[in-house]
C-alpha cells in the first residue's frame, strides 16, 4: 500500500467506527496515537481560536481531506472526537527562539486535535516529550484543554508526556482538571510500566477520571486500552497480545467533582471475568534498566511462609508484611520466584530524559537469579501460582516534595491491574514525608507480578528539549487501531 493508501484505510476505518450502532449513544469518542495519518501525509490543523469548521470547506482551506472528513463525521454524528495525528506547520522566524528550521521550511508535531458537535477544532495539542520519534517541539510546553457541553473540563495529552509533571500533572495539580484523555502509542515494560498498569496507578495516585486509547500492536510491543474512575479502578481496561485489534470499548463514566462522583451516578464495578495469561511471545516487552540495582532479597515460601522485612536502598527504607500459603501444583507448570526491592534513584528515558523515582515492591522473576526479574513465560509454558498470599502489606516513608505523586502500582498474570475493591490504600501526611500503606484486602490466589508503591519525584526530573529542527526524510508507519468510546452522563 502506498503512504495515501493507508490513511485512507485507517480514516475509512474511523469513520465506520463513528457511524457504528454501537458509537449511538456516545458522547465523546477517543482515537489512539499515530494511528491515522503518516509522516507523509501531513496536514496543517487550525489553531483552537480560530473556530475553524474544516467540514465546511471554505475556500482556501488548506487542510488535509482526512481532516476535513472527520470534522464533517463529528458533524454528522454530533458527537465529540479526539484524534492524534501528524501535523504540519510553517516554520516562521521567532525572537525568542533560536532553533533553525528545516530547509523544506516545515515543523512537523505529535498532535491531539479535537472536534466538537458542530465539527468545529476546540482544541489543538503538540506532544511536548516526544520518544523515538522525528518531530519538533514548541519552544514553550502547550496546554489541551477543552470544555464540553456535558458539563465536563477535559485535560489531554499524548503517550510518554504521563511520565513528566509537565503538561500531564499539570493539568491536574495547576489547572484542577479531573477528566483527562490520554491518546498513546505505548512501549510497555515491566515491572512497573506497562499499559494498563500505568494507566490506572496515574488515575488512581490522582484520583481522576483517565480515557486512555490504546494502539493496538502487540509484535511491536504496543497495547493497552482503558476508561478509570480515579480510586473507584478500572471501567474497562484491556492488554492484547498475539494479533492487534480494531475494537471499540464503551463505558458510562461518573463526573467527579470535588473528587466526590456525582450522586445521579450509580458507579457499578465492572464484572470480574478470567482473562488469559499474555505471554512473552505473544506481546514483545521492554525491561527495567534499573531492576539489577534494587535492594532486593529472594523470597523462600518453602522454608518460610510468613515474612516481616524492611529493606533500604540509600537511605529510602520500605517495610514488607507477607502471609502465603502452599498451593499443589502439577508437575508440568512453571511458577514465578518472588523478590521484595526497595530503589531510590534516577531513571532514563533516552538518556536525555530522566526522573528520579523511588519504590517499594513485590514483584515476580522467572528463576533465583536477579536478571530473570522483569521476565515472563512464554506461550508454551503451563503457568500455575504455588502460593496463595494470605495477605500482602508494603509501607514506605516518602520525603515530601513540591512536584510528587505517589502510585500504587499492580499487575496480574494478564498484564492487568488487581481490581479496586482488592487493593487497599492510604497516604498519612507525616509533616516532613508522606507514610504509604498498601496491602491486598482479601486472599489472592492468582499469579502476581508486580505490587507495589510508585513514587515520581517530578521536581528532580529533567528533559532535553529538541535542539533544532531537522529536515530528516520521513517514515511511514503501519499499524492496527484499538479504540475507545465513552458514554458520558450529566
Amino acid at each position: 500500500m502506498s503512504s495515501a493508501d493507508i490513511v485512507n484505510e485507517h480514516l475509512e476505518a474511523y469513520v465506520r467506527i463513528i457511524k457504528s450502532a454501537e458509537a449511538n449513544d456516545t458522547d465523546i469518542i477517543v482515537f489512539p496515537e499515530g494511528t491515522l495519518n503518516n509522516a507523509l501525509q501531513t496536514t496543517y490543523v487550525p489553531a483552537a481560536h480560530e473556530k475553524v469548521v474544516p467540514c465546511l470547506n471554505v475556500t482556501g482551506m488548506v487542510y488535509a481531506d482526512f481532516l476535513m472528513q472527520l470534522s464533517c463525521a463529528a458533524r454528522t454524528a454530533r458527537k465529540y472526537l479526539v484524534i492524534n495525528l501528524t501535523e504540519k506547520e510553517n516554520c516562521t522566524a521567532v525572537a525568542q527562539d533560536t532553533r533553525p528550521c528545516a530547509a523544506n521550511g516545515l515543523n512537523v508535531y505529535n498532535t491531539n486535535v479535537v472536534f466538537d458537535r458542530e465539527g468545529c477544532v476546540i482544541s489543538r495539542y503538540r506532544k511536548v516529550h516526544i520518544y523515538v520519534e522525528q518531530k519538533n517541539t514548541t519552544l514553550e510546553p502547550e496546554y489541551g484543554i477543552f470544555e464540553t457541553d456535558f458539563g465536563v473540563r477535559f485535560g489531554h495529552f499524548i503517550c510518554f508526556d504521563i511520565l513528566f509533571y509537565t503538561p500531564a500533572e499539570e493539568l491536574v495539580i495547576r489547572y484542577g482538571i479531573k477528566d483527562i484523555i490520554f491518546t498513546s502509542m505505548f512501549y510497555s515494560e515491566l515491572p512497573f510500566l506497562t499499559a494498563v498498569q500505568l494507566q490506572q496507578s496515574w488515575a488512581w495516585g490522582n484520583d481522576v477520571n483517565v480515557l486512555a486509547a490504546g494502539a493496538s500492536l502487540p509484535v511491536a510491543g504496543v497495547t493497552g486500552t482503558g476508561i478509570y474512575a480515579g480510586v473507584q479502578g478500572d471501567l474497562v481496561s484491556v492488554i492484547v497480545g498475539g494479533v492487534g485489534i480494531r475494537k471499540l470499548y464503551v463505558s458510562q463514566v461518573p463526573i467527579i467533582s470535588n473528587k466526590t462522583l456525582t450522586n445521579d451516578y450509580e458507579y457499578k464495578q465492572k464484572t470480574e471475568t478470567s482473562m488469559p495469561i499474555v505471554a512473552s511471545d505473544e506481546l514483545t516487552l521492554l525491561k527495567d534498566p534499573q531492576i539489577e540495582n534494587f535492594t532486593s532479597l529472594l523470597l523462600d515460601f518453602t522454608t518460610q511462609q510468613n515474612i516481616t522485612q524492611t529493606l533500604c536502598n540509600n537511605d529510602f527504607c520500605c517495610r514488607f508484611d507477607i502471609a502465603t500459603q502452599s498451593i499443589d501444583t502439577p508437575a508440568e507448570t512453571v511458577y514465578y520466584k518472588y523478590r521484595i526491592g526497595a530503589f531510590k534513584g534516577q531513571r532514563t528515558y533516552q538518556k536525555n530524559e530522566w526522573s528520579d523515582i523511588q519504590i517499594c515492591a513485590l514483584y515476580a522473576c522467572k528463576n533465583e537469579s536477579v536478571a530473570s526479574c522483569a521476565e515472563i513465560f512464554n506461550s508454551t509454558a503451563v503457568v500455575k501460582p504455588n502460593i496463595a498470599f494470605k495477605s500482602l502489606q508494603i509501607v514506605g516513608d516518602f520525603m515530601k516534595a513540591d512536584k510528587l505523586l505517589i502510585m500504587p502500582n499492580t499487575l496480574d498474570g494478564s498484564l492487568l491491574s488487581l481490581s479496586a475493591e482488592t487493593l487497599g490504600w492510604h497516604v498519612i501526611d507525616q509533616r516532613e514525608h508522606y507514610t504509604a500503606h498498601m496491602n491486598l484486602t482479601r486472599p489472592y490466589c492468582d499469579s502476581l507480578l508486580t505490587f507495589g508503591i510508585y513514587a515520581n519525584y517530578y521536581d528532580r526530573s529533567a528533559t532535553t528539549r529538541t535542539a533544532s529542527y531537522s529536515n530528516t526524510t520521513p517514515t511511514v508507519l503501519l499499524c492496527t487501531l484499538a479504540l475507545v468510546l465513552l458514554v458520558w452522563r450529566f
